[in-house]
């Protein structure tokens, strides 16, 4: 019998982590990347293999450490042929761990590792997008709010899959919150699963912060 996906939701509560082992995996990009199925619904482990795109043995290692951390659990096993499969789920679809529960020093490498790994992301994969186009000469002119502003100048005008901005903008408090407020809204209007056909994967990175002192 091939793998079901299920579609039975984890249970809405949030779910407070305090224990090592499970703020740990938590705390783990690696691992938190191959709990998001779990998160979502009910999974064997071949399904979830699958739609990780991973080794089902590889993603066994983590599934039991999974388990053993209380953070995901046997909700049912499904006939097959042979032994039955047995179906996970998170025990909570969204979890919470407290700041003080952290090892010293974890929340940063944790978001400091998350955003280095999404933007070495999207800087490889602009390159390859744009690259080609990128063989005439880069342009440097004076920025209006100081410093001088770099461009690259295309050699053709084929269409370029890729806008990138990087740089320093004046704003007063509630230019800021407007702002982050479009970029809020311009990412939900975006994420919704809306019908469409023919959609590939972006990489899309936006930020706004005030600028540190010395920087």
């Amino acid at each position: 019998m091939k793998d079901v996906l299920s579609n039975e939701p984890p249970p809405a509560a949030p779910k407070v982590v305090r224990d090592h082992g499970a703020v740990d995996l938590l705390m783990n990009l690696n691992a938190t990347r191959l709990l998001a199925p779990f998160m979502r619904g009910e999974h064997t482990l071949g399904s979830a293999a699958s739609a990780l795109a991973v080794p089902a043995s590889s993603l066994a290692y983590w599934v039991n450490r999974f388990v053993r951390a209380g953070i995901i659990e046997v909700t049912r096993l499904q006939p097959r042929a042979g032994k039955a499969a047995p179906v996970y789920r998170a025990v909570a679809a969204e979890f919470h761990v407290p700041l003080d529960a952290m090892p010293a020093g974890a929340r940063e490498e944790f978001l400091h590792g998350g955003r280095k790994k999404v933007f070495t992301r999207f800087i490889e994969s602009a390159e390859r997008a744009a690259g080609g186009h990128f063989r005439g000469s880069l342009r440097l002119t004076a920025d209006p709010d100081g410093g001088i502003a770099v461009d690259v100048e295309p050699d053709d005008d084929a269409p370029i899959s890729v806008t990138e901005w990087w740089g320093a903008i004046a704003l007063t408090d509630d230019e800021a919150a407007e702002l982050r407020s479009t970029l809020e809204g311009l990412v939900e209007t975006f994420r919704r699963d809306r019908p469409a056909t023919g959609r590939k994967p972006y990489v899309m990175v936006l930020g706004l912060t005030p600028r540190a002192r010395g920087t």
